[in-house]
């Protein structure tokens, strides 16, 4: 199942990258159909996220690390909780790495995506009344990176790696973190409000236009 160990971790035959491809999307489909407390319709907003999300980091793979996915990762877990948030997560990688490429890092960019929509649901970026707080997500946009870039760090390890050379590795991609970080603040600043309204699209009327008229929150 693997073989050589790579730059991104072992190689995964093509078999084993399907069964695991298969069987993350089963996971993906448990967790959007399986009852959770939260009210608010999220379906539509969602699998738009997930489009959009795919698409736009197809389209923005020649810059490194610059993408909306980790910033619309943490409006998902804020907004519909941690199981979307996973399941956004798994679909958006599945999506957009059927043309970037799968590998064994696949799995661990699902995790990383996946856990910043779980923190998210915990440290929101949404206030009390559920409006969007752009301080709170301009926060999110640097919290996030750390979780993302360690968990998909990790698929380069292997036995004969010391921790001294995986800190090295860590170090060597501060830049690109940085970059990460840029992006993040980017797509926060000035899509947040309108992937806010894309989230909201299954509320009724009048709730939109108390949004409208609320616009979001600054604090």
């Amino acid at each position: 199942m693997l073989s050589a160990i790579g730059t991104h971790g072992p190689t995964v035959s093509p078999i084993a990258m399907g069964l695991l491809n298969a069987s993350l999307f089963a996971v993906a489909v448990w967790l959007l159909v399986k009852p959770q407390q939260k009210t608010e319709a999220w379906l539509w907003p969602l699998f738009l996220f997930v489009g959009l999300a795919s698409v736009s980091r197809i389209a923005m793979s020649y810059i490194p690390n610059v993408m909306p996915v980790t910033i619309m990762a943490v409006m998902i877990g804020s907004k519909f909780g941690a199981q979307r948030g996973v399941s956004f997560a798994i679909l958006v990688t599945l999506a957009s790495n059927a043309v970037l490429g799968h590998g064994w890092w696949s799995f661990f960019q699902m995790i990383g995506w996946g856990l910043v929509a779980a923190v998210a649901s915990i440290v929101k970026v949404h206030d009390v009344e559920g409006k969007l707080s752009m301080s709170r997500l301009a926060f999110a946009s640097l919290w996030s990176v750390p979780i993302f870039s360690i968990i998909v760090s990790i698929s380069i390890l292997d036995p004969s790696m010391s921790v001294i050379e995986f800190g090295l590795y860590v170090a060597n991609g501060l830049l690109y973190d940085v970059l990460h970080f840029l992006g993040n603040v980017f797509f926060a600043m000035w899509f947040g409000q309108w992937f806010e309204r894309l989230l909201m699209m299954n509320q009724p009327q009048n709730q939109l236009v108390q949004q409208e008229n609320e616009h979001v929150s600054t604090f």
